[in-house]
């Protein structure tokens, strides 16, 4: 047979025990084909978290969110979605949908940067005033969970 590619849909090496093995990788390399190596891709990532935010957050949703970090090309990406903080790191859609350019600054660099943005609809400006507010003697929680626009 003559084509000009081939796909081969083979998976990769993170579920053995469902035949995601790689043991198709030496077998092409004996066969003289190049192999890119195999990186993590859709994973969580590990997180240094108060004892306050693991005790209080890990295992939560949080959302909308929206992250932004510079890739490897110093391009700046951006995305709004879905994160979940477990006890020890950070996982969920968005941090899935980010993990390749996450991963390629570690690699780079070592470490990778993230920002989060956790009122993603709301201007700068607007969560500056809702916290500068006057809050009395309830929380900051009680205060941004009353009449606060951040709270919606």
């Amino acid at each position: 047979m003559t084509c000009d590619a081939v796909v081969l849909a083979l998976g990769g090496a993170s579920w053995p025990r469902l035949g995601s093995d790689a043991a198709w990788v030496p077998l092409l390399g004996a066969r003289g084909v190049s192999v890119a190596p195999l990186h993590p891709a859709n994973c969580g990532f590990d997180a240094d978290w108060s004892p306050y935010l693991r005790e209080r957050f890990a295992g939560r949703p949080v959302k909308p969110v929206a992250i932004s970090l510079t890739d490897v090309d110093n391009k700046v990406q951006n995305r709004q979605g879905e994160i979940l903080l477990t006890e020890t790191d950070l996982e969920g859609s968005l941090i899935y949908a980010m993990s390749s350019a996450i991963r390629e600054r570690i690699l780079a660099d070592g470490s990778v940067t993230i920002s989060l943005d956790l009122a993603p609809s709301l201007a700068l400006q607007r969560v500056i005033a809702e916290v500068a507010r006057p809050r009395g003697s309830r929380s900051m929680s009680s205060h941004l969970q009353g009449e606060s626009a951040l709270a919606a």
